[in-house]
Order: C-alpha cells, then structure tokens, then sequence
C-alpha cells in the first residue's frame, strides 16, 4: 500500500529536513522545499494527503500561500509551522477555516519533536479519501454513532445537559473525525442524511435520560442547510412528540456563519423553532462573522464562547477580555453563555467570577457513550 505524502514548505533548511524526518518516522512520505514555487508545482502535479506551511518566508508568506491552497487542497489536513506568536498563529488558522481550508493545527518554532509527531500521527490516523459514496454507505449501515460531552452549571455546579457529538467508526479505518466528512458532506445532500441520524438518535436518547435517569438538556448542531428548510420545525417537532420529549430540552447549536446566510429564512426557521419552546445558540461565537444587528434581529437563547478565547484566558489578557466582553454583553441582552473548553480548575473558577453560565470542557467530562453518562453522573455528583 503506497505511503501517504506530506509536502512541507520551510525557507530553513535544516527545519524543513527536522520536519521531513519525523514525518518519516509517522510513516509518512515527504516532499520538503525552500521554493514556493516548487511546491506549488509539487502540490500540483500530486495532491499530498498534508501540508505542513512556514508562515513567515522571504519571498512569499504563508497567507498568500494559503490563498493559492484554497484552489486546489479543499479537504487536505493544512499545519502551521511559524516563530510567529500565537495570536497571528490563530489568525492565520481561522483565514484558512474562512477560505474552505482544513486546518489542522499549528505548532510555535521553536518546536519539540514529539509535539509535531503527535499531530502528524493525528493527521494519519485519519488519512486517505474519504468518498461521498463511503459516507452514504456509512449512514445506511448505521457506523455512525454519537458521543455526549457533558455541560455544567457554574451556579448550581450540576450537569445539566450534553452536547451530541457524531462519531464515525469505520470497519477498516477506525474512528473518523468530524472535521474528515462533515465539511464533504455539507457540500452535498448528504449532510440532510446526516443531520436526520443524529436527530433521531440524540433526540431518542435525550428523552431515555429524562425518562429514567435525570432532567438533562441535550444539544445539537444544526448545519446551515437544515435552518434553511421552512419544514424543519415540523421534522422535529414530529420528533419530540414520538419520542414523548419536551422540545425545551433541546438546544440547537448554530455557527455564526451559517447564521449570516439568507435572513428573511433563517428569521422563518429560527423565530419557528422558538415558539416550539427549543433553545437557540450561536456556536463558537467570537470566531465568524455575526454582528450585533444580528444578535438584536434573530431569537437565539445563549452564545457559546470559542474555545479558542477560553482556553488561553489565564495565560492571554486579550483572550479573558474577550471572554469577559462576551459573558457582560450576552447578560445585558438576556442571554445564557456557555464556555466550551474549560480544561483547569483555575479558568473554571475565573468564568464563574466574570458571571458565566455554563461550562464545557475535558475539566468536567470528555465525549462519552450514551452507556457511560449514568454512572458518569453518579461520580460526579458523589465528588462535589
């Protein structure tokens, strides 16, 4: 079986060879050069399964570099390779999320060889084309399943809810990220299919914890193709009633830019799905490209703060004064904010001073099967 190949593209000698050698060491193929023209043309002339992109090169940067990949590498795992601090690092990740791209990470120079080896492992495990017709057969065969992150909340400190999250357990390949099918499939008819899986199962199982276990929330992302369908609110209402669920134990997660797509429909939908008692979020907020106008116009329940903001609000004062804006300004508005990505006791503790709602993050559980929730809980509660 033919090696997959990661182009790497560093003016620095000896850092592109580094690089090279410890992809090599993931079983990786490589191709490394100081020329973007050369690697332009080896992209090219042989699609690579990854990149791996200086930022900052002297006859070209790496955002102009991005800009050309975004013609020809949809789909490919892009990683950043930069001296640069952390914040531009971010900027440039989220240009490329903005251009179609698919980010993978980003690594500070100067790196440890083992961090770039566990990303670059990370990308591995999930390689290869991944086909619409392998993604069709995959629903139909039901390898799709769904895991559940538990959300606490900071006044009460009691779960109060999940997030579902779909996983995709291939037969030969193993487990398949999300960020490996889902953009493929929002791109086709096949995120309709998606969508409805992960209705009907999360949607069944949210009402089995009501019903045997619990009063928990459960939420769902929506992708942009489903708020804009005026038989949406019906599909799951429909939903609820077979299932016996209250439809205000259902959250919606909606990203800001699906929510910047067709207003006169979403306003339908959304304002719809509200009167049904469902809950509205605006996901990863701080990260698109929503406005106040919109916030003011369309009736969303609460904004989840970027995980990107929170998770480096101990150590970055422009991240916790972001948090911080976002928590003053969703409360003077009426709504709830969730903060996902809380991974330390310490930035628990601070969300719950600046007057944060919920929280999300490995801290309070990682993604579990819906088997493991149950004792889960127990644990949890038992702990407090």
């Amino acid at each position: 079986m033919a090696k997959h190949k990661v182009v790497v593209l560093d003016d620095e000698p000896m850092i592109r060879h580094l690089v090279a050698e410890i992809a090599q060491t993931c079983g990786w193929e490589t191709f490394d050069t100081g020329d973007p023209e050369v690697f332009e043309a080896e992209v090219r002339r042989r699609p690579p399964a990854a990149v791996v992109l200086d930022l900052v090169m002297p006859n070209v940067d790496g955002i102009e570099v991005l800009r050309e990949l975004a013609a020809v590498l949809t789909g490919i795992p892009i990683l950043i390779l930069s001296g640069m601090d952390g914040r531009l690092l971010e900027t440039a990740m989220q240009l490329g999320q903005a251009r179609g791209l698919t980010m993978a990470g980003c690594i500070q120079k100067p790196f440890r060889a083992d961090a770039l080896s566990a990303l670059l492992q990370k990308v591995a495990s999930c390689r290869g084309e991944i086909s619409e017709a392998m993604l069709e057969e995959a629903v139909e065969r039901e390898e799709l399943d769904l895991h559940y992150q538990p959300y606490l909340d900071l006044q009460s400190r009691r779960i109060i809810g999940a997030e579902a999250l779909v996983r995709w357990q291939h037969p030969q390949r193993g487990p398949i990220p999300p960020s490996a099918f889902i953009p493929m499939a929002e791109k086709s008819a096949l995120i309709g299919k998606v969508t409805d899986l992960v209705l009907a199962k999360a949607v069944a199982q949210a009402a089995r914890w009501n019903d045997r276990l619990a009063p928990l929330d459960i939420s769902i992302n929506l992708s942009a193709r489903s708020i804009q369908d005026v038989t949406f609110p019906e599909q799951i209402l429909r939903l609820c009633r077979q299932h016996s669920l209250n439809p205000a134990r259902i959250v919606f997660e909606i990203t800001e830019t699906a929510a910047m797509q067709d207003p006169v429909m979403l306003m339908d939908v959304l304002t719809r799905l509200r009167l049904k008692g469902i809950r509205l979020s605006i996901d990863d907020f701080g990260t698109g490209y929503s406005s106040l106008a919109q916030l003011r116009r369309l009736p969303f329940s609460e904004l989840k703060i970027d995980l990107s903001f929170v998770s480096t609000m101990m150590a970055s004062r422009d991240s916790e004064i972001i948090v911080k804006t976002i928590i003053d300004m969703a409360r003077n508005l009426g709504l709830r904010t969730v903060a996902e990505g809380v991974e330390t006791p310490t930035i628990l503790e601070r969300l719950g001073e600046l007057g944060c709602n919920v929280a999300q993050g490995y801290l309070i559980g990682r993604p579990m099967t819906a088997p493991q929730i149950p004792s889960f809980l127990g644990n949890y509660a038992a702990a407090q």
